[in-house]
């Protein structure tokens, strides 16, 4: 395996894949910022928390939600602000799907990984049958109602408010008669939160993986059922890489920011194929239970 030191702007544009061209699907009308977090445990049992940003696309009939950086630099050119820069690099290690909800039309599409193989996963689009309350907060300066569903074996709490005319909301959650600014599961492991606003009138893109010929197309149960028995073994945080196979490790990069070499731990593992393992991982905490 090959170990070399590059700048963050280098191994962006050599690796990742700057300028891919992607099939315009839709029109954007807003972008709705989130802050996720995961409360959960690294090797030794200590509790961390895991936290990054969503990008909510929502357009006329499409909503795309991705990670918030690689959204801004990707999808609207943003590529000057280092700030934004570094960030897709950390979202990168995160590994953080794509979700296309009404893509095709009646349908959604998520493209994910599990390194070394993309899928582009196909499932039908959430049912959420959420339970209205009469409790109210104020989130983002914005008075939102509660209400309580269930999706994919996870109970969530949510408050939206019908000043944000739109049945959109993070991650997979959807189906409010108002945008839902922020969700808690019950177990308060998972959490949601609204964090910003854009009025943005740009096309919302699609690059089919099949396209690149590196995809695999599954079902969303199969695709869940394999995801969650890879992260959630026990081997998962003690090697990130424990299910990677001698020969795909091979023709991987090891790879640190510029400066002397790290420890071995410190480095991250990355393959040409868009793809990126950090060599330190937490205790998985799936989002979808089946």
């Amino acid at each position: 395996m090959k170990r070399t030191a590059l700048s963050l702007l280098l191994i962006l544009s050599t690796i990742c894949g700057w300028g891919q061209t992607k099939d315009s699907i839709d029109q954007c009308q807003i972008v709705v910022a989130y802050d996720y977090r995961c409360n959960t445990f690294d090797k030794n049992g200590s509790a961390v928390v895991d936290s990054f940003k969503l990008a909510v696309l929502v357009g006329t009939h499409v909503t795309k939600c991705a990670p918030f950086y690689r959204t801004m630099t990707e999808d609207f050119g943003e590529w000057k602000d280092r700030s934004y820069q570094e960030g897709e690099w950390f979202e990168r290690q995160s590994n953080i799907p794509s979700i296309y909800i009404n893509y095709p039309e009646g349908e959604m599409t998520t493209l994910d990984k599990i390194i070394p193989q993309w899928y582009e996963v196909q499932g039908a689009i959430p049912a959420i049958d959420w339970k209205m309350t009469e409790d109210t907060l104020t989130v983002g300066g914005y008075l939102c109602q509660k209400a309580v569903g269930k999706y994919a074996e996870r109970k969530w709490t949510a408050w939206y408010t019908e000043d944000i005319a739109t049945t959109a909301g993070p991650w997979k959650l959807r189906g409010l008669p108002g945008l839902i600014m922020k969700a808690v599961d019950t177990d308060n492991i998972h959490s949601f939160e609204f964090c910003g606003l854009q009025n943005r009138k740009d096309k919302i893109g699609f690059n089919s993986l099949e396209q690149m010929h590196l995809y695999t197309k599954t079902d969303q149960r199969k695709f869940i059922k394999n995801r969650n028995k890879v992260f959630t073994s026990k081997r998962y945080v003690q090697d990130p890489r424990y299910y990677i196979t001698a020969d795909d490790l091979k023709d991987a990069v090891e790879m640190w920011a510029a400066g002397p070499e790290p420890a071995p731990e410190d480095k991250v593992t990355v393959f040409s194929r868009d793809m990126v393992v950090p060599k330190k991982a937490h205790v998985y905490q799936p989002l979808e239970l089946e």
